[in-house]
């Protein structure tokens, strides 16, 4: 969760990967979607730059990126199951997880003493 919130923060766009999927369909995702980096566990695929969660430093900058992060970047991708034929990647804005967001509130209101 650390690394994908890190991800989101810097501006960034993420595409889940199960390792536990089969290489060809791995190998079209990451094609596809033209991930440039990987954040995941050693035996993953390697691409132009990984990080390997478990190797992370112990010390982290004080202040967050100064990044400026619109409505319309990209949060993730998802991949269809490719039932009929070759899997499609879905672009998911942020704009749409704040409208979720703010949808879910509405619907079924949290309070600070609810938990999730």
């Amino acid at each position: 969760m650390i690394a994908l919130l890190a991800v989101l923060k810097a501006g960034g766009g993420y595409v889940p990967i199960d390792p536990e999927y089969p290489a060809p369909r791995i190998a079209l995702m990451l094609e596809d979607s033209g991930v440039t980096h990987i954040i995941g566990r050693a035996g993953l695929p390697s691409v132009s730059w990984t990080i390997d969660v478990d190797a992370v430093p112990d010390t982290y900058p004080d202040t967050p990126p100064d990044v400026a992060v619109h409505p319309e970047n990209i949060a993730y991708a998802l991949y269809t199951s490719g039932s009929t034929g070759r899997p499609k990647g879905v672009v998911i804005p942020h704009r749409a997880i704040v409208n979720h967001m703010r949808w879910m509130q509405e619907a079924y209101p949290l309070s600070p003493s609810d938990r999730v």
